[in-house]
């Protein structure tokens, strides 16, 4: 995919390089600090250090890993950090080798494997991955998604020095206007794992599809420690409500 320059309609955010992902990291950390998934899949190391630790080396491999084969954007840079990230992958991002097995290693995933542990590999590696993959290939199965390219939002994080400034409007603004909505049959599709959020998303086009959960809520089961629950949202063709589609036409019930 051609790389957009950034014009002086979104002053302060730019596509970000490897150069950039320690500092991006570092706001995905922060901005996901109390967000059930992520407290899920590091709940398991002992110390709060080894947890901060951990979880930020997943943040640079996601990275990595879309810097390479997607689109990652930051907004507001300083010396320790951007106000805000956010990850994309976009249609041809798995043609092009996002989720091969190179493209992982070079990333950081590696790394990943061996500091997690027994416990987290089965929580990230055969646990949350394969869940995010497996459930995005049956959702987008529906009649409705057929031959859709699909912009997906992996990550939006933001300080909380950003409150206010409209940065996720200008992050959305910027990939409706130079990717997704210039292109004549794309979705876009995410997964949030705080409810807090969704009322955002429904502003920006997105619509909710469904709940899924990583871990299991037995009786006495705590989110974040034993599961964790995400809503899937989809956004339609240029912002279009994906969900009257799903309707047949008068047509198709005759």
């Amino acid at each position: 995919m051609s790389t957009i320059q950034v014009t002086q309609k979104y002053p302060g955010l730019r596509l970000l390089s490897y150069a950039d992902v320690p500092k991006a990291a570092y706001t995905l950390s922060e901005a996901f600090r109390e967000d059930s998934l992520a407290k899920l899949l590091v709940c398991h190391f002992p110390t709060k250090e080894e947890q901060v630790r951990c979880e930020t080396m997943l943040y640079e491999a996601y990275l990595r890993q879309h810097i390479a084969k997607g689109i990652v954007l930051g907004i507001n840079e300083s010396d320790h950090d951007f106000e805000t990230v956010a990850i994309w992958s976009h249609p041809t991002s798995e043609q092009e080798g996002l989720d091969s097995f190179s493209t992982l290693m070079e990333a950081g995933y590696g790394q990943v494997w061996e500091a997690y542990g027994e416990q987290g590999r089965e929580k990230v590696f055969r646990g949350m991955l394969p869940l995010l993959h497996d459930s995005c290939h049956r959702i987008l199965s529906a009649p409705q998604f057929k031959d859709k390219g699909v912009f997906t939002l992996v990550y939006l994080g933001s300080l909380e020095k950003a409150r206010g400034k409209g940065n996720v409007r200008k992050m959305f603004d910027f990939m409706f206007e130079n990717y997704i909505d210039n292109q004549p049959n794309t979705i876009s599709y995410l997964e949030s794992s705080s409810p807090t959020n969704i009322p955002i998303y429904n502003r920006f086009g997105f619509h909710f599809a469904e709940d899924i959960m990583l871990g299991s809520k037995h009786d006495g089961a705590v989110e974040g420690k034993d599961y964790a629950i995400m809503s899937v949202m989809i956004r339609g063709t240029r912002g279009k409500d994906w969900r009257n589609e799903s309707k047949p036409s008068m047509s198709q019930k005759l």
